[in-house]
């Protein structure tokens, strides 16, 4: 008989916000606030904030093709604490493999720490781009959050996060 560890097929990511929890938690659930800094750019978003309720996140290019859209069904809503939802690359190329993510938001030290756990992937590779990914867009939430006018101002796209 023999034993082994399988290598994770999740990625996760820890970041602290000085900014409230339940404004992080609103960046997150408002379809506003969500188009600004999830994808840089054109983008949209619709989100039905309940279990079994949907999510979409659309990134348009400037001829106004659709350049990225993700989409998924949210499993546990807990304001101001917790989200659990699926994920699912719906275009340009549909992704078949459904994955998972769970956003846990705590109080430490006058403080907001997130941690974005992303699950499921179907290969081991899956995990590190997804994690490129997320930090990206957490930085981009970063100066959502943490912007003194709450909210209205555009986050400027820098490289390398696309």
């Amino acid at each position: 008989m023999r034993f082994g560890f399988l290598p994770p097929t999740r990625a996760v990511i820890t970041k602290r916000f000085a900014a409230p929890r339940e404004r992080v938690f609103r960046a997150w659930t408002d379809a506003e606030h969500l188009r600004h800094w999830f994808f840089p750019g054109d983008a949209a978003a619709e989100v039905d904030l309940r279990v079994g309720g949907r999510y979409c996140i659309t990134k348009y290019a400037p001829d106004g093709t659709i350049e990225a859209m993700v989409g998924g069904t949210y499993h546990e809503v807990q304001p101001p604490v917790k989200l659990v939802f699926s994920w699912l690359g719906e275009a340009p190329d549909p992704d078949p493999s459904e994955t998972l993510v769970t956003v846990e938001l705590h109080e430490v030290d006058g403080m907001t720490e997130m941690v974005v756990t992303h699950e499921r992937f179907p290969a081991l590779t899956g995990q590190e781009g997804h994690a490129i990914g997320w930090h990206c867009c957490l930085a981009r939430l970063a100066q959502l959050v943490e912007e003194a006018s709450q909210y209205h101002v555009l986050v400027a796209h820098t490289e390398p996060c696309r």
